[in-house]
Parts: structure tokens; C-alpha cells; sequence
């Protein structure tokens, strides 16, 4: 439409901040790639541009289109350049600039800064490695490496679980062997890999952790669902249960007698969670209504108390379990971490993920951070960002810092 600007060329302005979301397709790649151009029609030094992408075939990708672009304005005649550069608002640009800008990209040492976020953390933990409490000669572990690496840290983790079955490692080895399927299983483990700093973190901070769990879980003390329930049966009063029984049976409904016949089917060793069965419906929820109105209030009301009762232990089971599950999962959780750790030590190598949380830890939390952002200011004046859904939260927060 006439006088309107094309969203395009304003996404590619490089005196404005932007943020572009768009479709698949329409041309996201192409206008950071023109943005790049503008910029150096602007003047920006080649090594000042950094362009983080997502993936390595993204990265090359993005370096052809650049290149071709800008060697097909090497070669233009005066009249199709002059063109092209309209279409992008830069037709008060002088033609032989733009021509150069070719050779001036191929000159650059060390290239265009167009790369993974990975490499980019890479180059900037060779680049401060005392700073960032890497050793200088690290190696990164590429998926294929780290998983093996990782398939090596679970295989030991199984072997000291049945190397003593009822310490920490085995009773949680166990525990979960029962509770999952093998897929289950399997993905538990990789969600200790995904979330390995978050763990370490989690108990760094927290060294009393297990208390910490079952203080979550509403606990004052760990405890064990077995004590839980021990409890709760310790404080049945079958006399009067059997007594409650018994008037139900004396009910005119059919409901006060198959509540009768559910009663008196227990006695004393029963689990509890037959008990609960009996107060609850199949969902786990209290049953709204315990015998008919043919049925004696004082019973009814012992049937209601005790319903209650009942109703707050199977509560505590329910978050003694979840307690349980999480200490057990954070015991398998802290084996599989120190023994993937020490693979990786003695291999002298990072993997992908150690390089994000290396380059965050040095841009935002050591005390050197700012003295490395100073550096990096010296030599850094554009960040471009493509594929911005794919980018996780530390991620963000390193091109924050930059």
C-alpha cells in the first residue's frame, strides 16, 4: 500500500532495536541477513557483529546468504546495484563502498562472527579461561562423546546400587525400578542430565536437602511412608469399628449393608489402604454420604470423625511419598551427577550444556565479570539473534549481559 513501509526493511533498520516474530517462511533469516549488509553500509566493522543462531546449519546458512549477497553487489553494474540498495533504503550509499564490502568481510581475521551460541561460549571460555575456572586446554564433547559419557555414568550408577543394595544408591535404585516402567525409567535419567546445574545448584544451597524435602512436604522430621501408615494403624479402634459395622447392618439401605459387609470384612492387621477404600470413592476422594438416615446418628457421627481421620492420613501418604520419590530421585540424581562429572574431569571436557553455564556464571556472577565484559565491549558493538524461540533462559540472559 502506498506511504506504508515495508515491514522488512524497518525490521532491518540498523538504528532500531527490534524483535521480530513472523512465520515460518517469511523471510526472518533474510532480513537479519540484510540487517547485517545495512550495517556494514553503515560503517560497522565486520568483527564487531556477532550473529547467534541456533544451529550449525543454521550458522552456515545464514555466512552463504550473507556472502552471496554481498558478492553479487561486487559484481553489479552501477544501475542494478543502485537498485538494490533502494529496495533496502540505502540508495544514498556510495556504490563503490558497497562493492568493497565483499572483500571486506572475506579480510576480516577470524571471519564474520556468525555462529552457534555454543561456539560463541567456546571461544569465550578459550578466550578467558582463568577467569571462567575452565582449564585452558579443554576439549568440548560433542553430543556423540557426552552421551556415551552419560550411557557410562548410569551403567555405574546400576553397579554401585547393586553393589550395596541397601545403602542410599540401592534402596533408591530399587524404589524406582518397581515404580517405572523402563521408558520411565530411562527418562527420569535424562531429565538429571538436563537439569544438572539446576540439581547442583538446588543442593549447594541446601546441603540439609533431604530435611529440606520432607520440611517441604509439610513434614517437622523425614519420616517413611511404612511409619506414616504404622501410625495411622496403631490408632484404629476395632472395637468400635466393628460396633459401627454392626448398626450399619441393622440400616434399611442397601448401601448401610454393603458398608456393613465392606467393615466387617477387615480386622486388625489390615492395610490402610483397604481401610481408606471403604470412606472413599475410586478417585481417592471422601465419599459424601456414610450410611442412610435408618442409621443412628451416633454411629453415623463416629463413621464421620473417623472418615476424617482416615481422610488426613492418606493426605500425609500422599506427600510422604512424594518426599520419598524426591529424596530417592535426588540420591540417583547426585550419584549419576559426581560420576558423569568425573568422566568428563578426567577426559579434560566440557559438553554443551557445561558450555552455556561456564559462560553465564562468568558474565553474571564471578567477580571478574565485569572486567570481561569491558573486554568484550572493546570489540563487540552488534548482536543479532536468530531462531530467539529456541533460545533457553541462561542463554538469554548471556546476550542480556552483552
Amino acid at each position: 500500500m502506498s506511504g506504508v513501509r515495508d515491514p522488512q526493511v524497518t525490521a532491518a533498520d540498523p538504528r532500531a532495536s527490534v524483535f521480530v516474530a513472523a512465520n515460518a517462511g517469511s523471510g526472518k533469516t533474510s532480513t537479519l541477513v540484510t540487517r547485517v549488509a545495512r550495517l556494514l553500509l553503515a560503517g560497522a566493522k565486520p568483527e564487531a557483529i556477532l550473529c547467534v543462531t541456533y544451529t550449525k546449519a543454521g550458522a552456515a546458512e545464514m555466512q552463504r546468504r550473507l556472502f552471496s549477497r554481498l558478492g553479487e553487489w561486487a559484481v553489479m553494474d552501477d544501475a542494478a546495484l543502485g537498485e538494490a540498495l533502494m529496495a533496502i533504503e540505502e540508495g544514498d550509499r556510495d556504490l563503490s563502498d558497497a562493492r568493497a564490502l565483499f572483500a571486506r568481510a572475506l579480510e576480516t581475521p577470524g571471519g564474520l562472527k556468525i555462529q552457534t551460541i555454543h561456539a560463541f561460549c567456546e571461544k569465550l571460555l578459550r578466550r578467558f579461561p582463568l577467569e571462567a575456572g575452565v582449564s585452558p586446554g579443554f576439549t568440548v564433547l560433542e553430543d556423540e562423546a557426552a552421551a556415551a559419557i552419560s550411557t557410562r555414568a548410569r551403567d555405574d550408577v546400576a553397579a554401585a546400587a547393586m553393589a550395596n543394595p541397601e545403602g542410599p544408591i540401592g534402596r533408591a535404585y530399587a524404589h524406582f525400578s518397581v515404580e517405572l516402567d523402563w521408558a520411565s525409567f530411562n527418562a527420569m535419567f535424562a531429565a538429571f542430565e538436563s537439569r544438572r546445574d539446576a540439581l547442583a545448584a538446588y543442593r549447594e544451597t541446601c546441603p540439609e536437602w533431604v530435611a529440606n524435602v520432607w520440611a517441604r512436604c509439610g513434614f517437622d522430621a523425614p519420616t517413611s511412608c511404612a511409619a506414616i501408615e504404622a501410625e495411622a494403624l496403631g490408632r484404629m479402634r476395632w472395637a468400635l469399628w466393628k460396633r459401627a459395622a454392626q448398626a450399619l447392618g441393622r440400616g434399611s439401605g442397601k448401601t448401610d449393608a454393603d458398608l456393613s459387609a465392606a467393615m466387617l470384612a477387615l480386622e486388625d492387621g489390615a492395610p490402610f489402604a483397604r481401610i481408606w477404600a471403604i470412606f472413599s470413592t475410586s478417585q481417592g476422594k471422601a465419599k459424601v454420604r456414610l450410611g442412610t438416615k435408618s442409621v443412628d446418628a451416633a454411629t453415623l457421627a463416629w463413621l464421620s470423625d473417623e472418615q476424617a481421620r482416615h481422610a488426613e492420613t492418606a493426605s500425609r501418604l500422599a506427600a510422604g511419598a512424594i518426599a520419598e520419590d524426591t529424596v530417592h530421585a535426588l540420591v540417583l540424581a547426585t550419584a549419576y551427577d559426581e560420576l558423569y562429572e568425573g568422566a568428563k574431569d578426567a577426559r579434560g571436557g566440557l559438553d554443551f550444556g557445561d558450555l552455556i553455564a561456564r559462560a553465564h556464571e562468568l558474565l553474571t556472577r564471578r567477580a571478574s565479570a565485569a572486567w570481561v565484559l569491558y573486554k568484550l565491549d572493546g570489540g563487540l558493538e552488534h548482536v543479532l539473534l536468530d531462531e530467539a524461540q529456541d533460545t533457553a533462559p541462561e542463554q538469554w540472559e548471556i546476550l542480556r549481559a552483552l
